[in-house]
């Protein structure tokens, strides 16, 4: 699916970007779904507790998580977490042993401005040991798959392997909203996809509320340092326990939810 050059670009880069990668009827289909999730989510008010508002205040939103939830769940939508253009690449960055992590749908505000400090996920002051950083190369992906032309993903290319320069700790500290040293503006088309490492420094921006919709994934890579769950213990999704769903995932999707359910 990669070629070696892409798989290496993406390990030093920290991102990936695939042109054209979802296909005119694919884009059609899933802005229907979202269409449909959105209504159920601010006409019938319902998931309302996994919608990401602006500043905290209930009025406006810039995404909802937990699309998979059976009070707004779309067919469609976990059908593309199967596309061969999304799991296929996953599956050449970091091995076919995967464990599905989270769905999130992320839109325009309506509102207000939507902007989002730098960060790394996991890390909100970017501080995060070399050795745990060397950890994470291939342990995970997520991506943001556009739906409609989509510039709100800041990234800085390559930091997703080293510590903070101090050039970037000030920001950080001092002005996390700011231009950072280095900064790439994700310009992805409708059926782009940028596949990138969550360590990377990134945040999210959409000032002037053009529409978006814009699938954001994150799959785990299983790996000889996993470890099984212990089954007393809760999760924090329980309704991907619910035997009908997981008996009518796709055929590649089944392994990643077996692997959600094992490790955890």
């Amino acid at each position: 699916m990669l070629t070696n050059s892409e798989i290496n670009s993406y390990l030093e880069n920290g991102y990936l970007i695939r042109r054209a990668a979802l296909s005119g009827p694919d884009i059609e289909t899933y802005r229907k779904a979202i269409d449909r999730l959105l209504h159920k989510c601010l006409i019938d008010r319902v998931h309302d507790g996994y919608l990401r508002y602006i500043d905290g205040e209930r009025d406006d939103i810039w995404g909802v998580n937990n699309v998979f939830h059976p009070s707004i769940r779309e067919d469609a939508l976990v059908d593309s977490l199967a596309n061969p253009q999304i799991l296929d690449v996953i599956e050449s960055l970091i091995g076919k042993r995967l464990r599905y992590h989270l769905c999130t749908l992320l839109v325009n505000s309506e509102k207000k401005p939507y902007h989002i400090n730098w960060h790394r996920d996991a890390a909100s002051d970017g501080e995060v040991p070399q050795e745990v950083l060397n950890s994470r190369l291939r342990s995970h992906v997520q991506l943001n798959g556009a739906l409609y032309d989509d510039d709100s993903l800041y990234i800085v290319p390559g930091s997703h392997c080293r510590e903070l320069t101090d050039a970037e700790r000030s920001v950080l500290r001092e002005k996390p909203n700011e231009e950072m040293p280095h900064q790439l503006v994700v310009e992805l088309k409708a059926g782009d996809i940028v596949f990138y490492n969550s360590s990377i420094l990134h945040k999210g921006k959409n000032t002037n509320r053009k529409i978006r919709q814009t699938l954001h994934y994150a799959i785990v890579a299983i790996t000889s340092e996993s470890h099984p769950l212990n089954p007393d213990n809760p999760t924090d999704q329980e309704w991907l326990n619910d035997p009908e769903f997981l008996g009518n995932l796709p055929d590649r999707l089944k392994p990643l939810f077996d692997n959600w359910l094992k490790y955890r």
